[in-house]
């Protein structure tokens, strides 16, 4: 039958760190003989978006187990929506060894040092072939291989067949944790010159261990032993090999959206509906400017974009710590105006900061907050980082200023007469300040500069470079934070935003804190796409993303933000031809270049199946106008708009454009070749299968067929003679499945490979005129 596991992680979200989850197995409460476990991951096909995985399976819900609220249940209170869940199924039957035979060499076995382990075919237990092992003359060495999907707290018994030649060290086996230390021992070897059979038996501490074959003693250098027919089993009894290992296939790792309860008479069920990830971030807010989002990263204590709309009369904090809100205050009798929305700000935020402009220096309008008890209490144990934004034509004003309640400690940042960068400091009361200047140059001339002081180790930075500076003292107690003046003076005339204020007690903050120039200044414009993908995914707290292929081209900026995660890694993705979709076998999110499914070889094919052993009363080959593709206009951000065609289809078909898109391009030339690329694959696209579906559960090679991914290939051989060819390689864009008791039905969602095939001069097959011409993009 069909082994399939379901396991419910109680008591945890998605974004819980896997190491922290706790597994309960409830597969014996699903429902597989019956109504099954149904699930669909990935794309309709290869221009289609991928979807948010799903999955639904029915539950016994005879004691109210499942039941939310319910005080009687054995996982009360925990039985929530958003609980973690996993489908997994294992092919094989007991052995747990990944390379038990050596058949096709040592793969997954490894030595602890120099000692070397070869493939051997002049002595084998099973088949023809086992593995070699040469000792060094070191003590405490072995050769490992992992063990992975224990059940912990199981009793698990591992056994090998050894041929120790006379006069070489006994062996012996060993149960280790994932970081190698022992947790039994096995008994030594007692024969030479044959082989023999040894065992151990342990009871598992984790999901993860390793199995180690070591000597005793310290062998001579260069002595040799040989290994085959390695098992571990369930139980405490080593019982007749099996040569075909386990294999552990994740189906789906996501979230219970809900827990609902249905009763047919008195008898109560489960029937859950499950999401991955990508449907927590398809809910998510709307990211922020990526100023905003890198400087939230940081954990400042207080942080003022000010950036607040037209008309505002004070500004936020958004550190979560819950300082006070900048207030404006007038100053010098009337006069002077302090306008929200209207400043300059940096560029790529697309924001504005609020415009100050008095009437003199000591007539008009600044901000200032009370940062309260909590940030005074930081401020007092540990040093100050500070970080703004600023632009003015006016030398001699205050950026801004922070103070203590009793005036003691003051710390104020200003330009000089000349524009010139200076902190002004005191730590002994309301006196005179110590000015303290940095040699920036003139920094009044209308552009926007950012700064960073670092009372750590006193360092300043402008605009990312650092610049000399002496030490103003340590600040102790701040707690009042005045922006544009200081101590009712010197009032600023431009425009002054993003303040940030950080307290570290274990180092330097100011050089975590560069990137912020970068982030405002151009918006990360010309990283790579693979660089843009994990910048975004962490300001949406993905935990990781598992970056395929090695084609990524600088891509513009998104600086301003204004959209979910996931729809800014979309837009990567779409200007990029990749493919963005969530893991099956953990939380996360995986990118694939387009280099992924350039030319696939029969190598990289994860199965083979002929036609005949397809459900094939789905099966179709199509050559339809769905794809097809011969006018694209195309533009990046502040580009040239740019139409490419393929005459020859239009002139066939007629005009098929699928409506002008926006790429997020760095150059003209980069959206012309994405454009060509397009057109080039589906001026006039060739048959394809698109959907195929196979009952894998029956077929020899089940345990390939479920390892079929996403941008994975496979071929159907001995297609019928109406078809234009005898077999087609096809590209995996998604599929639905049905996993019941001895069933489990995949219909795959394909594409023709042939679509992404490109150039190669003098290749038979990828130099064919007219048809896999195409360059690669």
């Amino acid at each position: 039958m069909t082994l399939v596991s379901v396991e419910v992680a109680f008591g945890s979200t998605l974004f819980t760190p896997v190491t922290d989850m706790v597994w309960t197995d409830i597969t014996s409460r699903v429902d597989v003989k019956e109504v099954g476990i149904t699930g669909s991951r990935g794309a309709a096909d290869e221009l289609a978006d991928t979807q948010v995985g799903t999955y639904s399976m029915l539950l016994d819900n005879s004691d109210g187990a499942f039941s939310p609220g319910l005080s009687s249940s054995p996982y009360y209170p925990n039985v929530r929506k958003g609980t973690p869940i996993r489908v997994r199924v294992q092919t094989g039957e007991k052995n747990w060894v990944p390379n038990p035979t050596f058949e096709v060499g040592t793969e997954y076995w490894s030595p602890s040092g120099s000692q070397t382990i070869i493939q051997s075919v002049v002595r084998a237990h099973d088949g023809a072939a086992s593995m070699r092992i040469s000792w060094t003359a070191v003590s405490s060495q072995s050769v490992r291989t992992p063990l992975e999907y224990l059940t912990a707290g199981a009793t698990y018994t591992a056994s090998a067949w050894v041929w120790v030649p006379a006069g070489a060290q006994a062996i012996r086996l060993k149960a280790a944790d994932e970081a190698g230390t022992d947790i039994q021992l096995g008994a030594l070897s007692t024969v030479t010159d044959a082989w023999q059979r040894i065992t151990v038996t342990w009871a598992a501490t984790a999901p993860d261990q390793q199995l180690r074959i070591s000597p005793t003693g310290t062998p001579a250098a260069g002595q040799q032993v040989w290994v085959d027919s390695v098992q571990v089993e369930a139980g405490a009894v080593a019982s007749a090999f099996d040569p075909v290992p386990i294999r552990i296939h994740h189906r789906f790792w996501g979230a219970v959206n809900d827990w609902p309860v249905k009763w047919k008479g008195l008898y109560a069920t489960a029937r859950i509906t499950c999401s991955d990830l990508m449907a927590p971030l398809s809910r998510q807010p709307q990211l922020r400017s990526a100023l905003d989002e890198e400087v939230l990263e940081n954990g400042p204590i207080a942080y003022y974009p000010l950036t607040e709309d037209s008309g505002s009369t004070s500004a936020g904090d958004l550190s979560g710590i819950v300082t006070g809100a900048l207030s404006v205050v007038q100053i010098g009798g009337t006069g002077g105006t302090l306008d929200f929305g209207s400043g300059a700000a940096p560029a790529a935020t697309r924001e504005s900061y609020p415009q100050f402009t008095p009437t003199s220096a000591t007539v008009g309008k600044f901000l200032f907050a009370d940062l309260g008890d909590e940030y005074e209490r930081l401020s007092a144990a540990r040093y100050n980082t500070v970080e703004g934004w600023f632009s003015t034509t006016t030398g001699g004003r205050v950026i801004l200023g922070l103070e203590s309640v009793d005036l003691q400690y003051q710390l104020c940042f200003s330009l000089s007469a000349g524009g010139i960068f200076q902190v002004e400091s005191t730590i002994d009361g309301p006196g005179p300040l110590t000015v303290l200047t940095s040699g920036s140059g003139n920094l009044a001339d209308g552009a926007m500069h950012h700064f960073v002081y670092d009372e750590w180790s006193s360092g300043l930075w402008i605009d990312g470079v650092s610049k000399s500076l002496g030490f103003p003292g340590t600040m102790f107690d701040l707690r009042k934070l005045a922006v544009g003046a200081f101590r009712s003076t010197r009032l600023w005339s431009g425009s002054v935003g993003g303040v940030a204020l950080y307290t570290t007690s274990g180092g330097p903050r100011g050089p975590d804190l560069l990137d912020h120039y970068t982030a405002g200044a151009t918006g990360f414009a010309g990283e790579d796409a693979d660089a843009r993908i994990q910048r975004i995914a962490r300001y949406g707290k993905v935990a990781s993303v598992t970056i395929l292929g090695s084609v990524h081209d600088p891509v513009a900026s998104q600086g301003e933000g204004g959209a979910t995660a996931l729809a800014m890694m979309r837009a990567v993705e779409k200007s990029e031809a990749g493919r963005l979709y969530a893991e099956r076998d953990w939380i996360g999110m995986a990118y694939q270049s387009r280099d992924v499914r350039y030319n696939p070889s029969p190598a990289e094919e994860v199965f083979t199946i002929s036609y005949a052993d397809l459900e094939t009363d789905d099966v179709e080959l199509t050559d339809d106008d769905q794809k097809l593709t011969n006018t694209v206009v195309a533009q990046r951000p502040g580009g040239a708009r740019q139409r490419i065609i393929s005459q020859p289809s239009i002139d066939r078909y007629g005009p098929y454009d699928p409506g002008e898109m926006t790429l997020l391009k760095t150059s003209d030339a980069a959206v012309a070749a994405a454009a060509n690329w397009i057109v080039s694959r589906y001026a006039d696209p060739p048959p394809e299968l698109r959907e195929i579906p196979v009952e894998a559960y029956t077929m020899p090679n089940y345990a390939d067929i479920l390892d079929g991914e996403i941008s994975e290939y496979f071929t159907v051989t001995d297609l019928p003679a109406e078809s234009d060819s005898s077999e087609q390689r096809v590209t995996i864009e998604g599929y639905t499945e049905t996993i019941k008791q001895s069933s489990h039905l995949i219909k795959f969602h394909t594409s023709r490979s042939a679509n992404d095939s490109v150039w190669i001069l003098g290749d038979s097959v990828y130099s064919v005129l007219g048809s896999t011409t195409r360059l690669a993009y």
